[in-house]
């Protein structure tokens, strides 16, 4: 992750101008957030917004979601934002990047009235160079569209800016990317390292990039080098290996992290410097059992929406915090495939530092989800994506390519996955595979104990099932293992109808046996209830209030009796 600010701004002249400021000498981040004008509008064209009166607009927060806002509570569409900004005058020789961290659902941006792009997908993080088309001595005029028509599954499609949106200063040679890997090899007691590098050389001319890294706690430093023509975007890989001894694991109970410093020089002159935490940890699937660090392991948790009602989906830290201190420490919770969709930022920076073990999953979904066909540019993308941002994260463990894909066609006893379901996650996670050899595979299944065979149902190429149940989750769990033995069963979802309002809701006396019997399967590695809280929803069967109240806590996190009961079933897995 970007440093943010290295060192206070600093302003130079000389008497034939402005000082070229070498790195480090300049404010290389400066945030975009907080008040923005905004209209929410189905039917204004592009010549009219381009030329609107900005300052006639509305005004919202970003990060924000419009619907959190009574009078756009439910509207659906097109919102539009617009910020105006200068830039600093020590940014004069620098190149220029606009972040954002994710706008819900599809995103189109202009700078200066140029269209700079758009973007696909609510939950990633995506960027333009602006370099040639910012105006380094007056105002900069952004404006953003953000359209929250696309709407799958259960939870509430929250329109907006909904991340921190970011001015990036840059040197022409830039480090994208640093991805490590830190296994440990307990047969030869020693970490395999491996680092990979992506570069990017926006200057006219080829140049030598020296990158020198460190583990900071350990002062153990590395070295690469790397030619970079213009234009290119490369990568370098080094690999090494350390003894096992001289570092500490990352786990559970003693989720330790370093930190990973990487400086690249041209010609002597420091040009970035970035720095990202990592963990030390080995999660495998032996036989039908997980095994974290060497050693075998069962695990529960619960499922937990992005969602409040003051706050949308934008994931301010303390709510984060908030939840899963809770989940971890109050009620016992360990693992889970918390969301259908890919998780905030300072949610997997909050699960490294505590120990909470995730899978990351993109958001396909459903009996007519539009994006479960084979080989998918779009689902890749989204798949890349969250790969690349989240990659050095040890709270990660596995990823998921969807979540109960189904044949619309037929008795919901009768389910099976279509041709071209089947087809779309198998070719998802080949394309897993090729991103990130070191996590697990999963795919998310409700049809296993249906009609699901082998040849129709992705099994071969999952390393461990995760399977959904909202009734006789031991029976379906048995009949799962029956047909797809082997592997590991984790009951990523399970429930018994809806819980029910607060504070009296109850889970069942028929889901509490379940839970409980479920630990008497060896090959059932644990479960996460669905879900933690209850969340803002349209889909059929929600109340009147438009929360679904599926939560052990309530959309404002008032706890039910159900919280208490969840807790008893946690500890009943320990003894």
């Amino acid at each position: 992750m970007k440093q943010l600010c290295l060192l206070f701004l600093v302003l130079s002249f000389v008497s034939c101008g402005k000082k070229e400021l070498p790195f480090g000498q300049y404010q290389e981040v400066i945030s975009l957030n907080g008040t923005w004008h905004f209209l929410a509008s189905n039917e204004i064209g592009k010549d009219q917004l381009l030329t609107a009166d900005y300052s006639s607009w509305d005004t919202l927060n970003v990060p924000g979601n419009w619907d959190t806002r009574d009078r756009y509570a439910d509207f659906v569409g097109k919102g539009y934002y617009s910020k105006e900004f200068n830039i600093p005058e020590d940014w004069t020789d620098k190149h220029v990047r606009v972040h954002f961290g994710a706008v819900y659902q599809t995103a189109k941006v202009w700078l200066n009235g140029q269209f700079l792009g758009e973007h696909v997908g609510g939950y990633t993080p995506f960027g333009f160079n602006v370099t040639d088309v910012i105006d380094r001595d007056g105002n900069n005029s952004l404006v953003v569209m953000a359209d929250n028509s696309y709407n799958r599954g259960a939870w509430w499609p929250w329109g907006g800016i909904s991340r921190e949106v970011s001015l990036e200063a840059h040197e022409p040679i830039r480090l994208v990317s640093q991805h490590i890997s830190a296994i440990p090899d307990f047969e030869r007691d020693e970490v395999q390292f491996a680092i990979r590098y992506k570069l990017e050389n926006n200057s006219s001319k080829t140049v030598t990039a020296d990158i020198r890294t460190t583990i900071d706690q350990q002062q153990d430093t590395v070295y690469a080098t790397k030619d970079v023509a213009p234009g290119e975007e490369v990568f370098s890989e080094i690999k090494f290996n350390r003894s096992l001894a001289d570092y500490q694991l990352w786990g559970i109970d003693a989720p330790n992290l370093y930190s990973l410093t990487s400086q690249v020089t041209v010609d002597g002159k420091t040009v970035d410097l970035d720095t990202d935490k990592f963990g030390i940890r080995k999660f495998e699937v032996r036989e039908e059992q997980f095994f974290l660090n060497n050693k075998p392991v069962r695990l529960n948790g619960v499922n937990r929406v992005h969602d409040h009602p003051a706050y949308g989906n934008t994931e301010p830290d303390p709510l984060v915090r908030k939840d899963m201190m809770d989940i971890k420490y109050n009620l016992g919770g360990d693992f889970a495939r918390l969301m259908h969709a890919p998780y905030s930022e300072d949610l997997l920076d909050l699960c490294d530092s505590i120990g909470f073990l995730l899978v990351g999953e993109i958001p396909v979904w459903g009996d007519d989800d539009p994006q479960a066909f084979p080989d998918n540019p779009l689902t890749k993308h989204w798949l890349k994506e969250m790969v690349e941002r989240d990659y050095n994260h040890p709270s990660i463990v596995a990823w998921s390519v969807g979540n109960e894909l189904r044949d619309p066609k037929g008795e919901w006893s009768e389910k099976s996955m279509t041709t071209a379901q089947y087809k779309y996650v198998n070719s998802m996670l080949d394309y897993v595979e090729k991103l990130d050899a070191s996590r697990l595979k999963t795919y998310v299944t409700i049809t296993s104990y249906r009609q699901g065979e082998v040849g129709t149902e992705p099994y071969e190429k999952v390393d461990f099932i995760s399977m959904n149940s909202y009734g006789e989750a031991v029976k379906l769990a048995q009949k799962t293992h029956e047909k797809f033995p082997g592997k590991p069963i984790f009951i990523s979802e399970i429930g018994k109808s809806q819980i029910g309002p607060a504070p009296a809701a109850e889970l069942s006396e028929e889901l509490v046996t379940e839970l409980k019997g479920l630990k008497d399967l060896p090959y059932v590695t644990g479960f996460s209830i669905w879900s933690y809280n209850d969340y803002r929803s349209k889909y059929k069967g929600t109340p009147a209030s438009g929360f679904r109240e599926w939560g052990v806590v309530n959309e404002r996190r008032e706890r039910k009796k159900a919280y208490g009961q969840l807790k008893e079933v946690f500890s009943f897995w320990e003894k």
